[in-house]
This record gives C-alpha cells, sequence and structure tokens, in this order.
C-alpha cells in the first residue's frame, strides 16, 4: 500500500504535466491585444509544499525555468523569474500567513484559507511576470509598457489559476 506522502507526489507530479501541458499548447498561443500572456506554469511552483528544503525548491524553479526557456527561446528569462520566485516564496508564506506551522502539504486555499491564497498568488506573480518582462525588455526605455505587460499578464493568470481553484475545490 502507497504511503499519503507518495500519493501526494504523485498528485503533484501529475499536477505539473497536466499544467505544462496546457501552458504549452494552450497558453502560450493566447494573448490579449498584444500585452497579455498567461503563465499558469507558476502554479507548479505556488503549490509546493511548504516544508520541502529551500535548495529542492530552487532547484525546481531553475528546471521548470529552463524547460520554458529551451521552450519558448528566451534566453534564460524564465529562468531567472522562477529562481527568484523559489527564492522569495517562503518570505512571502512566512511573513503573509499567520499559522504557517498548521500547513502539512501543498500549498493550496483549502489550506491557507480563500483570500490569503489569493494575496499569495498575487504579489508572487506580480512578481514573476514583471521580472519576466523586464528581463526581456532590457531596457527601462519603455518601462511602462514592462508595467502594463505585467498588470495585464498578471490578472490574467490569476484569474485562470482562482477559477482552476474554486473548481478544483
Amino acid at each position: 500500500m502507497k504511503s499519503v506522502k507518495t500519493m501526494g507526489w504523485n498528485k503533484q507530479i501529475l499536477q505539473a504535466f497536466i499544467v505544462i501541458v496546457l501552458q504549452v499548447l494552450l497558453f502560450n498561443h493566447l494573448q490579449i491585444a498584444g500585452w497579455g500572456y498567461p503563465m499558469v506554469y507558476v502554479l507548479i511552483l505556488m503549490n509546493l509544499p511548504v516544508h520541502i528544503p529551500r535548495w529542492a525548491e530552487m532547484v525546481v524553479g531553475a528546471v521548470l525555468g529552463l524547460f520554458f526557456d529551451i521552450w519558448c527561446t528566451s534566453l534564460g528569462v524564465n529562468m531567472a523569474a522562477c529562481i527568484a520566485f523559489s527564492f522569495l516564496r517562503p518570505i512571502f508564506l512566512s511573513n503573509g500567513i499567520q499559522d504557517i506551522e498548521r500547513i502539512k502539504g501543498e500549498v493550496t486555499s483549502n489550506s491557507i484559507g480563500r483570500i490569503e491564497y489569493i494575496k499569495y498568488l498575487a504579489l508572487l506573480t506580480c512578481v514573476h511576470h514583471f521580472l519576466v518582462f523586464a528581463l526581456e525588455a532590457w531596457s527601462w526605455h519603455n518601462w511602462w509598457m514592462v508595467l502594463i505587460e505585467t498588470v495585464i499578464s498578471s490578472v490574467l493568470t490569476i484569474a485562470i489559476i482562482v477559477t482552476y481553484d474554486i473548481f478544483n475545490r
């Protein structure tokens, strides 16, 4: 008989595979007027278990970012943003959630509450998307374009993830 821990990892691996396939086949081809690009793959990093070792979280972020850099030919942009995301995630979790010790598995709206999850999701998504678009632009000459792309893409990504979360409950 499988242990509960193994079943949790199996669920997470399956969820990650589905998110990656949807990102590659569907979300990478969606745009809102050339400004909004949903990057739903951040869900994989968001839902990692709270008590995963920091080094493992950083490795998962690096590998995920590298995969999308190779797929999208973006020269390290996604990898840098995912590593920064993985670095900041425990800081945002410990500062934003009152009783983090009670969370045993992955971070979901069921484990931390809907409002806290949306705040956590919004903050980390905005940071990730800002880094992606800022590194992509590689200049502050058009800083307003970076901000517009960040806001539109973040709202789009957050809306998709919250919709998924509502139906996943």
